[in-house]
Formats: structure tokens, C-alpha cells, sequence
């Protein structure tokens, strides 16, 4: 336990004094003038100063409206918003949906993306790996039953009303400025872009692997929780289906590092949004229990070891942070202690007595 929280609290050191130095690089304070132009290029002998100095001007070339005042940024936020309401709500006559308020017109949009994920995903995935291949992926053991699957897609049903409303809050906290999330990626530049990128990932693979295992070692937490999801403990009872197949209160706290994150992490808003409706596509990806060996990825391989074992993979996306906790159990780990069982079990077997002698 000293060794977990240490290697935790020096994660939180390092991201902490990484997310501070990025401040400075990406802020200059001598940059007054609303919307003023930058160059294209570095003009290094317009700038003799020291190192950071130079750094700062290389980043703040690239945003050409980093000065953007606030109020220009919630601006568009919201229409941002309002624009990809539009992009749903054309579903529905002009005279209801003008009568709906723009935050129930964003659960709106949510709920019905979020559903259209999780059911286009859910049936292709499923029609490919178990009807156009399931001969060469499964044996028939290890297929789920209908019945398995239909209790997955009942209880992700029940789940994905309220799975919409994380998003719908985060949208209504961004366009109040409560956020650290911008509009644009010229607001701050493409090298901030991609530096802040990997932070917010960093944070949100560090929030959701600590969600997770709180969720299993919390007690009350898992027998109220997250028992729901883990009904599904052997690969035959697992499918694409079982990816949204949580209590929405568990769901809902594992996606939330992906929104608090952006109170203390510049982020570019559309990304954010992209990223967090991208893990209805990796919940099926992880719950089909076909292991793809694609280093560092936590895949599907992972996480079957995570619905048997109850003990191992907690991560998200990547295997780092089960690396640097010390709770990974890889794929290959997992065949060769079943394999070591197995002879062990086979050695027994062949050794013990038969009618009342030993088996030569």
C-alpha cells in the first residue's frame, strides 16, 4: 500500500509540475493587444532573450488568437453548441424543438448519439466477430448466449439517459467559463494543442484507472455498484453489448475524469467531447474478448483477465498506469498460468489411485 501511494503521489508531482511549466511556456504576459497578429516563424534575432523567452515566442507563433478575450470564447463555445444541436434536433418539427431549452436540447443530442454509438457499434462489431467469423475467432463454448446479451442491451438502456447528462453538464459548465476548455485550436497553437492533449489524457488515464479500483476495493461501492457490470465474469457471458451494461452511477464516475480534467487542464472543447463519445466504441472493443496484441494498449486481451481475476487491468485506454501501480497482468501471463494449472491438474489426475491402486 506505501508503494502504491507513492508511486501515486509521484505521478501527481510530476503531472502537476508538467501542467505548471506548460503555463509558462504557452503564456507570455507582454501580450496585451486583443487579437493581435502573430508570425508565421520565430524571428529569433527579434528575440536575444533567454531560453524560455524564446520557447514562449516559438509557441505563441502559432496562435493567432491567443489573446481572444473571454467573453469571444464562450461565444463560441455556445454557438459551437447550438451547432451540433442542430445537427440532431433537425429530427424534430421546428415548432417543438423551439420550444425546448438549449440545455435539454444538448441532453437531447447526447442521448441520441450516445445511443446510436452504442447500438451501430454494438450489432457491426457483434455481426462481424461472431457471424462472419466466429468459426475462426470462438469455440462454441465461448460464444455469449442471446440471453446474455439481451440483459446487456436492457440494463445499457436504463443507463443511457442519465450517461447523457455527464456530457450536458460539462457543455453547460464550458459555456459558463467555469472550464479551462477553449474553442479553438489557434487559441492557443498547435504545439500547445498536442502538449495539452497529452496532459488531459494523462489525467483523465489517472482518474479513471483510480475510479475503477476504488470501485472494486471500496466494498460498498462494488456490491451497490459495480456488481452490475461484473455479472459478466467469464468470456462466454461477455460481448460488444456489455460495454454501456453498468449501473448509470458507475458509468457515469468512470467517465467524470474526462470532465473534471478540464477544470485545471486547457483543452480544446471539440476534442474533449470526440474523446469521451470515442469510449462507447472502445467499451465494445475491450467486452469482445479478442486479445489484439497492440502494445500499449489496454485491449480486450486486458480486460477479460480484468472480468476473471477482479484484480488486475483497471486502466483505460493504455496499460501504463497498471504498469506503474503494479496491478498489469498481461494476456500472455494469463495463458501460461492457465496452461501451468492445467498440467498440474493433469499430473494430479494421472497420479492418483485408480481402484484402489496407483496408475503406472
Amino acid at each position: 500500500m506505501a508503494s502504491t501511494l507513492s508511486r501515486t503521489l509521484m505521478f501527481v508531482g510530476i503531472f502537476s509540475v508538467v501542467l505548471a511549466s506548460s503555463h509558462l511556456l504557452t503564456h507570455d504576459a507582454k501580450q496585451a493587444e486583443v487579437l493581435r497578429p502573430k508570425p508565421s516563424t520565430l524571428d529569433i534575432s527579434r528575440h536575444p532573450g533567454p531560453l524560455l523567452s524564446g520557447v514562449q515566442d516559438w509557441f505563441a507563433s502559432f496562435a493567432t488568437l491567443a489573446d481572444m478575450p473571454k467573453e469571444e470564447r464562450l461565444r463560441l463555445l455556445k454557438e459551437e453548441n447550438e451547432w451540433k444541436n442542430r445537427l440532431v434536433m433537425w429530427l424534430f418539427p421546428n415548432s417543438i424543438r423551439e420550444r425546448i431549452p438549449h440545455f435539454w436540447q444538448t441532453w437531447c443530442r447526447c442521448y441520441l448519439l450516445c445511443a446510436a454509438v452504442y447500438f451501430l457499434v454494438g450489432a457491426i462489431w457483434s455481426y462481424y466477430i461472431y457471424f462472419c467469423f466466429g468459426d475462426k475467432l470462438f469455440t462454441p463454448e465461448t460464444i455469449p448466449a442471446f440471453k446474455d446479451v439481451a440483459e446487456q442491451i436492457r440494463v445499457s438502456n436504463i443507463a443511457i439517459p442519465l450517461y447523457s447528462m455527464l456530457p450536458t453538464l460539462t457543455e453547460y459548465a464550458a459555456e459558463k467559463g467555469w472550464t479551462r476548455a477553449y474553442p479553438r485550436v489557434e487559441n492557443v497553437g498547435l504545439p500547445a494543442y498536442v502538449l495539452y492533449f497529452f496532459l488531459y489524457m494523462a489525467s483523465v488515464e489517472f482518474g479513471v484507472y483510480w475510479m475503477h479500483r476504488g470501485l472494486h476495493e471500496i466494498k460498498w461501492a462494488y456490491r451497490l455498484l459495480h456488481f452490475d457490470h461484473h455479472k459478466y465474469n467469464k468470456e462466454h457471458t461477455l460481448s460488444p453489448f456489455a460495454g454501456l451494461a453498468f449501473n448509470p452511477i458507475d458509468g457515469i464516475l468512470q467517465a467524470v475524469p474526462y470532465t473534471w480534467t478540464l477544470f485545471y487542464c486547457p483543452m480544446h472543447f471539440l476534442t474533449h467531447e470526440i474523446l469521451l463519445f470515442a469510449t462507447g466504441v472502445w467499451t465494445a472493443n475491450i467486452h469482445d474478448c479478442l486479445h489484439g496484441q497492440v502494445w500499449p494498449i489496454m485491449g480486450a486481451g486486458y480486460h477479460t483477465i480484468h472480468h476473471t481475476t477482479y484484480k488486475h487491468n483497471y486502466g483505460h485506454y493504455f496499460v501504463f498506469m497498471d504498469w506503474l501501480m503494479g496491478t498489469m497482468h498481461t494476456p500472455e501471463q494469463y495463458e501460461a498460468e492457465k496452461a501451468a494449472t492445467a498440467k498440474s491438474r493433469q499430473v494430479a489426475s494421472m497420479a492418483a489411485p485408480v481402484g484402489g491402486k496407483k496408475q503406472l
